[in-house]
Protein backbone atom coordinates (compact mmCIF):
# COMPACT_ATOMS: atom_id res chain seq x y z
CA UNK A 1 0.00 0.00 0.00
CA UNK A 2 1.05 3.21 -0.54
CA UNK A 3 2.41 6.05 2.36
CA UNK A 4 -0.43 7.51 4.50
CA UNK A 5 -0.19 11.48 4.13
CA UNK A 6 -0.10 12.08 0.71
CA UNK A 7 -3.26 13.15 -1.84
CA UNK A 8 -3.28 12.69 -5.49
CA UNK A 9 -5.95 11.31 -7.92
CA UNK A 10 -7.16 8.28 -8.30
CA UNK A 11 -5.01 6.13 -11.12
CA UNK A 12 -6.22 2.64 -13.02
CA UNK A 13 -2.64 0.94 -14.01
CA UNK A 14 -3.78 -1.17 -17.05
CA UNK A 15 -1.03 -4.03 -18.56
CA UNK A 16 -2.09 -5.64 -21.59
CA UNK A 17 -1.26 -9.48 -21.26
CA UNK A 18 0.41 -12.01 -23.50
CA UNK A 19 2.22 -15.09 -22.52
CA UNK A 20 2.09 -18.36 -20.37
CA UNK A 21 1.14 -18.99 -16.39
CA UNK A 22 5.05 -18.39 -16.28
CA UNK A 23 4.51 -15.03 -17.38
CA UNK A 24 1.93 -14.37 -15.45
CA UNK A 25 3.67 -15.25 -12.30
CA UNK A 26 6.12 -12.85 -13.48
CA UNK A 27 3.84 -9.76 -13.75
CA UNK A 28 2.21 -10.32 -10.73
CA UNK A 29 5.56 -10.65 -8.27
CA UNK A 30 5.90 -7.06 -10.41
CA UNK A 31 2.34 -5.70 -9.84
CA UNK A 32 3.07 -6.44 -5.98
CA UNK A 33 5.91 -4.36 -5.63
CA UNK A 34 3.41 -1.10 -6.62
CA UNK A 35 2.37 1.48 -3.71
CA UNK A 36 -1.01 1.90 -4.65
CA UNK A 37 -3.09 3.71 -2.78
CA UNK A 38 -6.79 2.98 -1.36
CA UNK A 39 -8.80 3.95 -4.64
CA UNK A 40 -6.06 3.13 -7.31
CA UNK A 41 -6.73 -0.42 -9.45
CA UNK A 42 -4.64 -2.38 -11.09
CA UNK A 43 -6.01 -3.94 -14.30
CA UNK A 44 -4.64 -6.79 -16.60
CA UNK A 45 -6.23 -7.39 -20.01
CA UNK A 46 -5.85 -10.34 -20.93
CA UNK A 47 -4.80 -10.87 -24.61
CA UNK A 48 -4.39 -14.83 -24.80
CA UNK A 49 -7.16 -16.82 -26.04
CA UNK A 50 -6.83 -19.57 -22.97
CA UNK A 51 -6.99 -17.00 -20.15
CA UNK A 52 -3.78 -17.79 -18.97
CA UNK A 53 -3.70 -14.89 -16.46
CA UNK A 54 -6.92 -15.60 -15.04
CA UNK A 55 -5.57 -17.94 -12.24
CA UNK A 56 -2.14 -16.56 -11.24
CA UNK A 57 -3.34 -13.14 -11.24
CA UNK A 58 -6.97 -13.22 -9.50
CA UNK A 59 -6.09 -12.03 -6.56
CA UNK A 60 -3.94 -9.26 -7.13
CA UNK A 61 -5.76 -7.44 -10.19
CA UNK A 62 -9.06 -6.98 -11.86
CA UNK A 63 -8.93 -9.77 -15.28
CA UNK A 64 -10.47 -8.37 -18.38
CA UNK A 65 -10.49 -10.66 -21.14
CA UNK A 66 -9.89 -9.04 -24.41
CA UNK A 67 -9.76 -12.05 -27.20
CA UNK A 68 -11.13 -10.65 -30.32
CA UNK A 69 -7.83 -9.72 -31.70
CA UNK A 70 -3.97 -10.51 -31.01
CA UNK A 71 -3.33 -6.56 -30.10
CA UNK A 72 -2.02 -4.58 -27.33
CA UNK A 73 -3.81 -1.62 -28.44
CA UNK A 74 -6.99 -3.59 -28.08
CA UNK A 75 -6.62 -5.41 -24.61
CA UNK A 76 -5.74 -1.51 -23.50
CA UNK A 77 -8.88 -0.08 -24.66
CA UNK A 78 -10.66 -2.88 -22.78
CA UNK A 79 -8.58 -2.42 -19.65
CA UNK A 80 -9.46 1.07 -19.32
CA UNK A 81 -13.12 0.70 -20.40
CA UNK A 82 -13.60 -1.27 -16.73
CA UNK A 83 -11.35 1.31 -15.06
CA UNK A 84 -12.74 3.76 -12.54
CA UNK A 85 -9.24 6.62 -11.85
CA UNK A 86 -9.06 9.65 -13.07
CA UNK A 87 -5.67 8.86 -14.36
CA UNK A 88 -4.53 5.54 -16.48
CA UNK A 89 -1.27 4.29 -16.01
CA UNK A 90 -0.31 1.94 -19.18
CA UNK A 91 2.73 -0.33 -18.28
CA UNK A 92 4.06 -3.45 -20.45
CA UNK A 93 3.92 -7.02 -18.63
CA UNK A 94 8.00 -7.01 -19.73
CA UNK A 95 8.17 -4.26 -17.08
CA UNK A 96 9.35 -3.92 -13.15
CA UNK A 97 8.10 -0.81 -12.23
CA UNK A 98 9.64 1.26 -9.00
CA UNK A 99 7.61 0.71 -6.01
CA UNK A 100 6.92 4.55 -5.83
CA UNK A 101 5.83 4.53 -9.81
CA UNK A 102 2.48 6.00 -9.02
CA UNK A 103 3.46 8.84 -6.20
CA UNK A 104 6.44 9.37 -8.24
CA UNK A 105 4.10 10.93 -11.27
CA UNK A 106 2.16 13.56 -9.05
CA UNK A 107 5.50 15.22 -7.06
CA UNK A 108 5.48 17.78 -9.84
CA UNK A 109 2.20 19.82 -10.57
CA UNK A 110 0.53 18.72 -14.00
CA UNK A 111 -0.88 21.46 -16.43
CA UNK A 112 -4.14 21.76 -17.13
CA UNK A 113 -4.01 20.89 -20.41
CA UNK A 114 -1.51 18.14 -19.76
CA UNK A 115 -2.76 14.86 -21.15
CA UNK A 116 0.35 12.51 -21.31
CA UNK A 117 2.79 11.91 -19.20
CA UNK A 118 5.72 9.65 -19.70
CA UNK A 119 7.79 7.79 -18.06
CA UNK A 120 11.50 6.88 -17.42
CA UNK A 121 12.20 3.36 -19.20
CA UNK A 122 15.44 1.81 -17.89
CA UNK A 123 16.86 -1.46 -19.64
CA UNK A 124 17.43 -4.00 -16.98
CA UNK A 125 21.13 -3.60 -15.98
CA UNK A 126 21.27 -8.11 -15.14
CA UNK A 127 21.20 -8.61 -18.35
CA UNK A 128 24.58 -9.41 -19.79
CA UNK A 129 23.77 -10.96 -23.28
CA UNK A 130 24.96 -9.27 -26.76
CA UNK A 131 21.52 -7.58 -27.39
CA UNK A 132 19.88 -6.46 -24.02
CA UNK A 133 23.67 -4.43 -23.90
CA UNK A 134 23.66 -3.02 -27.50
CA UNK A 135 19.86 -2.10 -26.28
CA UNK A 136 20.63 -0.22 -23.53
CA UNK A 137 23.54 1.39 -25.54
CA UNK A 138 21.33 2.80 -27.82
CA UNK A 139 18.62 4.08 -25.46
CA UNK A 140 16.39 1.85 -27.72
CA UNK A 141 13.30 2.51 -25.20
CA UNK A 142 14.18 5.74 -23.63
CA UNK A 143 11.37 8.30 -23.44
CA UNK A 144 13.55 11.04 -24.96
CA UNK A 145 16.26 9.79 -26.74
CA UNK A 146 14.71 6.03 -28.17
CA UNK A 147 12.56 5.09 -31.37
CA UNK A 148 9.35 7.11 -29.67
CA UNK A 149 10.79 10.51 -28.16
CA UNK A 150 13.22 11.89 -30.58
CA UNK A 151 11.36 14.29 -32.21
CA UNK A 152 9.49 14.61 -27.93
CA UNK A 153 5.67 14.51 -29.25
CA UNK A 154 4.91 10.79 -28.39
CA UNK A 155 6.07 8.50 -25.89
CA UNK A 156 5.86 4.84 -25.58
CA UNK A 157 2.83 2.54 -23.35
CA UNK A 158 5.55 0.99 -21.76
CA UNK A 159 4.86 3.57 -18.51
CA UNK A 160 2.83 6.05 -20.01
CA UNK A 161 0.05 8.08 -17.78
CA UNK A 162 -2.95 9.44 -19.60
CA UNK A 163 -5.50 11.72 -18.27
CA UNK A 164 -8.59 9.77 -18.57
CA UNK A 165 -10.68 12.08 -19.99
CA UNK A 166 -8.40 13.00 -22.78
CA UNK A 167 -8.25 9.48 -23.52
CA UNK A 168 -11.87 9.09 -23.85
CA UNK A 169 -12.49 11.49 -25.79
CA UNK A 170 -9.81 10.81 -28.28
CA UNK A 171 -11.83 7.31 -28.69
CA UNK A 172 -8.78 5.55 -27.31
CA UNK A 173 -6.07 3.60 -28.96
CA UNK A 174 -6.74 2.62 -32.65
CA UNK A 175 -7.07 -1.13 -32.63
CA UNK A 176 -7.29 -3.59 -35.66
CA UNK A 177 -3.31 -2.86 -35.67
CA UNK A 178 0.24 -4.69 -34.01
CA UNK A 179 2.29 -1.42 -33.61
CA UNK A 180 2.03 2.32 -33.63
CA UNK A 181 -0.97 3.09 -31.78
CA UNK A 182 0.70 4.98 -28.77
CA UNK A 183 2.81 7.48 -31.09
CA UNK A 184 -0.87 7.61 -32.96
CA UNK A 185 -2.89 8.33 -29.52
CA UNK A 186 -0.18 10.96 -28.57
CA UNK A 187 -0.47 12.96 -32.09
CA UNK A 188 -4.16 12.91 -31.68
CA UNK A 189 -4.33 14.29 -28.53
CA UNK A 190 -1.40 16.84 -29.30
CA UNK A 191 -3.55 17.61 -32.51
CA UNK A 192 -6.53 17.90 -30.69
CA UNK A 193 -4.74 20.61 -27.99
CA UNK A 194 -3.51 18.77 -25.27
CA UNK A 195 0.32 18.20 -24.56
CA UNK A 196 3.19 15.93 -23.23
CA UNK A 197 5.34 16.23 -20.20
CA UNK A 198 8.16 14.06 -19.29
CA UNK A 199 8.47 12.57 -15.53
CA UNK A 200 12.33 10.77 -15.33
CA UNK A 201 11.69 9.90 -11.81
CA UNK A 202 8.72 7.66 -12.82
CA UNK A 203 10.75 4.82 -13.81
CA UNK A 204 10.42 1.21 -14.90
CA UNK A 205 13.04 -1.46 -15.57
CA UNK A 206 12.35 -3.18 -18.78
CA UNK A 207 13.83 -6.68 -19.45
CA UNK A 208 14.95 -6.55 -23.69
CA UNK A 209 15.05 -9.38 -26.12
CA UNK A 210 18.38 -11.67 -25.74
CA UNK A 211 17.29 -13.34 -29.12
CA UNK A 212 18.14 -12.23 -32.42
CA UNK A 213 15.06 -13.63 -33.75
CA UNK A 214 13.18 -12.12 -31.43
CA UNK A 215 14.99 -8.89 -32.14
CA UNK A 216 14.33 -8.40 -35.30
CA UNK A 217 10.98 -9.71 -35.22
CA UNK A 218 10.40 -6.46 -32.86
CA UNK A 219 12.25 -4.53 -35.50
CA UNK A 220 9.93 -5.49 -37.79
CA UNK A 221 6.84 -5.44 -36.26
CA UNK A 222 7.47 -1.47 -35.06
CA UNK A 223 8.40 -0.88 -39.30
CA UNK A 224 4.96 -1.74 -40.22
CA UNK A 225 3.52 0.38 -37.26
CA UNK A 226 5.64 3.16 -39.06
CA UNK A 227 4.33 2.77 -42.22
CA UNK A 228 0.98 2.79 -40.97
CA UNK A 229 1.62 6.42 -39.21
CA UNK A 230 3.27 7.67 -42.14
CA UNK A 231 -0.31 6.81 -43.96
CA UNK A 232 -2.36 7.68 -41.09
CA UNK A 233 -0.21 10.91 -40.59
CA UNK A 234 1.48 11.85 -43.98
CA UNK A 235 5.15 12.36 -43.55
CA UNK A 236 5.47 11.18 -40.45
CA UNK A 237 7.26 7.64 -40.48
CA UNK A 238 9.20 7.43 -43.56
CA UNK A 239 11.38 4.02 -44.37
CA UNK A 240 14.61 4.40 -42.67
CA UNK A 241 17.46 4.92 -45.66
CA UNK A 242 18.68 1.71 -46.04
CA UNK A 243 21.35 1.92 -48.80
CA UNK A 244 23.14 5.10 -47.10
CA UNK A 245 22.65 3.10 -43.27
CA UNK A 246 24.08 0.30 -44.69
CA UNK A 247 26.90 1.64 -45.83
CA UNK A 248 27.51 3.79 -42.71
CA UNK A 249 27.92 0.70 -41.11
CA UNK A 250 29.78 -0.96 -42.78
CA UNK A 251 32.65 2.01 -43.13
CA UNK A 252 32.04 2.43 -38.89
CA UNK A 253 32.37 -1.29 -37.99
CA UNK A 254 35.98 -0.95 -40.22
CA UNK A 255 36.45 2.42 -38.11
CA UNK A 256 36.26 0.54 -34.80
CA UNK A 257 37.77 -2.64 -35.78
CA UNK A 258 40.83 -0.87 -36.42
CA UNK A 259 40.96 1.13 -33.22
CA UNK A 260 40.40 -2.08 -31.31
CA UNK A 261 36.34 -0.99 -30.13
CA UNK A 262 35.29 -4.55 -30.71
CA UNK A 263 31.96 -3.63 -29.16
CA UNK A 264 31.17 -0.05 -31.09
CA UNK A 265 31.88 -2.10 -34.12
CA UNK A 266 29.45 -5.11 -33.00
CA UNK A 267 26.96 -2.50 -32.77
CA UNK A 268 27.45 -0.92 -35.60
CA UNK A 269 27.09 -4.34 -37.20
CA UNK A 270 23.41 -4.50 -35.09
CA UNK A 271 22.49 -1.46 -36.37
CA UNK A 272 22.88 -2.58 -40.39
CA UNK A 273 20.82 -5.50 -39.70
CA UNK A 274 18.21 -3.51 -37.89
CA UNK A 275 18.30 -1.70 -41.40
CA UNK A 276 17.14 -4.61 -42.83
CA UNK A 277 14.63 -5.82 -40.54
CA UNK A 278 13.24 -2.20 -40.94
CA UNK A 279 13.39 -2.40 -44.58
CA UNK A 280 11.45 -5.65 -44.45
CA UNK A 281 9.11 -4.68 -41.72
CA UNK A 282 7.87 -2.20 -43.75
CA UNK A 283 6.49 -3.61 -46.58
CA UNK A 284 4.15 -5.77 -43.88
CA UNK A 285 0.94 -5.35 -43.01
CA UNK A 286 -0.03 -3.44 -39.83
CA UNK A 287 -3.19 -5.54 -39.58
CA UNK A 288 -3.78 -7.38 -35.92
CA UNK A 289 -4.76 -11.10 -36.51
CA UNK A 290 -8.13 -12.45 -34.92
CA UNK A 291 -7.27 -14.75 -31.93
CA UNK A 292 -8.81 -18.20 -33.25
Amino acid sequence: MRPSGTTRPAVSVVVPFWGDEGDALVLRRALERLEAGPHDELIVADNTRAGFAGTPLASAATIVRASAQRSSYHARNAGARVARGEWLLFLDADCVPAADLIDAYFRAPIADRCALLAGQIRGDESQDGLLPRYARARNYLSQTEGLHGKAGTAAATANLLVRRSAFESAGGFAEGIRSGGDVDLCWRLRDAGWTLSYRPEAEVVHRHRETLGGFLGQISRYAAGARWLDTRHPGSSPQWPLVPGLIGSGRDIAANLVRGRLDEATYRAIDGIGLLAHAIGYRRSNTAEPIG
